[in-house]
C-alpha cells in the first residue's frame, strides 16, 4: 500500500500544514489557474478525470495505507508530525471517501489565461486541511492541459499555411504526428502526453497513449476483453516505417538492394522511409531514376501502383531542418515532378510524401512552414514527427500553472484569502469564483456576483463520486479550431 496511498500523495511540507491553519477554520476554497504571462494566450484544459479516476474515486483510504503512511511520514519529517486523526476521520466518518468538491471548465475547452479552470473545496467542516494537501496530486494537470494547448497550437499553427498555400486541408489531423515515446520519461507520463496530443490529431507512434482515453474517457472499456469493450474508432493512428537499422542492415553499398526488399515485403498503405542513413540526395535520386539509369523507379511504381492509396514518404531525419526540406523538395520536383494549385503555389505528387521528424518544436514547424510559402511550396505537401518537442520540452510554467486558495471560511463566514507580492505576475484571486463568457471570451468573477450568468465551471468530483463523465470525442470536438 506505498503505491497509489492517497496519504502519501503530497508534497513533505503539507503535511505539517493541518496544526497551522487557524484552529476555527473550517472550510478551505483553492483555485486552479494559468496566470499571466503563460506561452499561448489560451490554455487547453485536460487530463481532470484521469487523475480523478486513477487516484481519488471511490474508497481511497483504509487503515492499511494509513499506518504505512504513519510510519513513513513520522520518520521522513519527525514523530507526532502525521495527521493520523484527520485520516482516520475520513476512514470512520466517509467511509475512506475524500470529503471534496471539485468544480472545473470542461476538458478540451480552450481558455484564456488569467482564468479559474477548476475549484475545490472540503465538503466537511473538519476537513479544511485536506482541500490544499490535494494541490501537489490535482495540480499534475498542468501537464497534459500543456501538452494538449501546444499540440493545438501548432494546428492552428498548420491550419495557417494551409488556408495561405493549399487547397486541400483534409490531412489536418494527420500533419503532425507523435514520436515521444522513447523521450518521455516514463510510460504514465507517455501515456499521459500522447494522449493529450490525440486530442488535435489522429497520428502517432506512442502506442501506450492509445490506453488512456480508452479506459479514462470511454465508459464501455473493458480491460478483461478488448474485444467486448465497444471503443468505436481508435484515437490514434499509424503507418508502416522504416528506421535506420533497417536502411544500414547490408551497408551503404547494398542500401539499394535494402530498399528493393523493403518495397518487395511492405503491406499496402502508407510507407515511411527514412533517407539520410548515407546520402538523402543520392537516396531521392536513386528511387527517382529508371532502371537504365541505374535507379528504382520501377519498383517505386509497382508499389505506389499496386493498390490505391499507397504512398512513400521520404524521411530526412539530419541536418539543418529548413535547409534540407527545401532542398528534399526541389530533389522530388526534379525526379517525381510538381504542379500549381489555385494560389500558385506547387504540390508534389499526392503518392509521395516528405516527413520532418528531427529535433523538431512549435518554432522549428513555424520556421520550415514560413521557408516553405517563401519558396512556393504549399504546406499540404509536408508532414512534421514531434518527439522531446512535444513530450518533454513544456513544464509547469509553460502555462504559468498555479493552485491557491481564495477564501477561507471561520467563524460563521467567508473570507478572502490571497496574495499580492512585488512581483504582480504572481497574484492570486480573492474570494470563491466562477467563470463566465462575455463577448465571446471566458471571464472569472466572484461567486456572489454570478446572478444569472452561466457558471462554466461544473461539480466534477463530489464525496468520491465522479460526477461528471466526459467521452474523449466530446474533449476533442471542444478543443476543434
Amino acid at each position: 500500500m506505498i503505491h497509489n496511498n492517497i496519504c502519501l500523495m503530497s508534497d513533505s511540507y503539507k503535511f505539517t500544514h493541518y496544526q497551522f491553519y487557524p484552529k476555527d477554520t473550517e472550510y478551505i476554497y483553492s483555485y486552479l489557474e494559468s496566470r499571466t504571462g503563460a506561452r499561448f494566450n489560451k490554455t487547453v484544459f485536460f487530463g481532470l478525470q484521469y487523475i480523478l479516476k486513477k487516484y481519488l474515486e471511490g474508497k481511497v483510504v483504509n487503515d492499511e495505507k494509513i499506518e504505512i503512511a504513519k510510519e513513513i511520514i513520522n520518520n521522513h519529517i519527525g514523530s507526532e508530525i502525521f495527521n493520523e486523526d484527520g485520516w482516520r476521520y475520513i476512514l470512520d466518518k466517509h467511509d475512506g471517501r475524500l470529503p471534496v468538491e471539485i468544480k472545473a471548465i470542461k476538458e478540451g475547452t480552450p481558455v484564456e489565461v488569467s482564468n479559474v479552470l477548476m475549484t475545490i473545496v472540503n465538503t466537511d467542516s473538519k476537513c479544511g486541511w485536506l482541500t490544499n494537501y490535494l494541490e501537489s496530486l490535482l495540480l499534475q494537470v498542468w501537464f497534459p492541459s500543456t501538452v494538449a494547448t501546444l499540440s493545438r497550437e501548432c494546428k492552428i499553427l498548420l491550419n495557417h499555411y494551409l488556408n495561405k498555400t493549399s487547397d486541400d486541408m483534409s490531412n489536418i489531423d494527420f500533419m503532425l504526428h507523435d514520436f515521444g515515446y522513447r523521450g518521455a520519461s516514463s510510460f504514465e507520463s507517455s501515456e499521459i502526453a500522447g494522449a493529450a496530443h490525440l486530442i488535435n490529431f489522429s497520428g502517432t507512434d506512442t502506442v501506450p497513449a492509445l490506453i488512456l482515453p480508452m479506459k479514462y474517457y470511454n465508459n464501455s472499456y473493458n480491460s478483461s476483453n478488448i474485444k467486448q469493450s465497444n471503443i468505436g474508432s481508435l484515437p490514434g493512428y499509424s503507418v508502416q516505417a522504416t528506421e535506420h537499422s533497417i536502411m544500414t542492415s547490408l551497408g551503404e553499398t547494398y542500401e539499394f538492394q535494402t530498399v528493393s526488399n523493403i518495397l518487395k515485403n511492405a503491406k499496402d498503405g502508407i510507407l515511411s522511409i527514412v533517407i539520410d542513413s548515407y546520402n538523402y540526395q543520392n537516396f531521392i535520386g536513386t528511387l527517382g531514376r529508371s532502371k537504365l539509369n541505374n535507379g528504382l523507379r520501377e519498383e517505386i511504381n509497382s508499389f505506389l501502383n499496386r493498390a490505391e492509396g499507397n504512398k512513400i514518404v521520404f524521411r530526412p531525419d539530419s541536418g539543418d531542418p529548413v535547409i534540407t526540406t527545401l532542398d528534399c523538395f526541389k530533389l522530388i520536383e526534379k525526379y517525381f515532378g510538381v504542379s500549381l494549385n489555385s494560389k500558385g503555389y506547387k504540390i508534389i505528387p499526392s503518392n509521395i510524401g516528405l516527413l520532418w521528424g528531427d529535433g523538431i518544436d512549435y518554432y522549428g514547424m513555424r520556421d520550415i512552414l514560413f521557408a516553405m510559402k517563401n519558396n512556393r511550396w504549399a504546406a499540404s505537401n509536408i508532414i512534421f514527427g514531434m518527439g522531446g518537442g512535444l513530450h518533454t520540452s513544456t513544464n509547469r510554467d509553460t502555462q504559468k500553472n498555479a493552485f491557491k486558495s481564495s477564501a477561507q471560511y471561520r467563524n460563521g463566514k467567508w473570507h478572502d484569502v490571497y496574495k499580492k507580492p512585488l512581483d504582480i505576475t504572481k497574484s492570486s484571486k480573492k474570494g470563491r469564483l466562477a467563470l463566465t463568457r462575455e463577448n465571446d471570451k471566458f471571464k472569472t468573477i466572484r461567486l456572489d456576483e454570478l446572478n444569472c450568468k452561466t457558471n462554466y465551471l461544473e461539480t466534477v468530483f463530489k464525496n468520491g463520486k465522479l460526477t461528471r463523465f466526459m467521452d474523449f470525442d466530446e474533449v476533442k470536438e471542444l478543443a476543434r479550431i
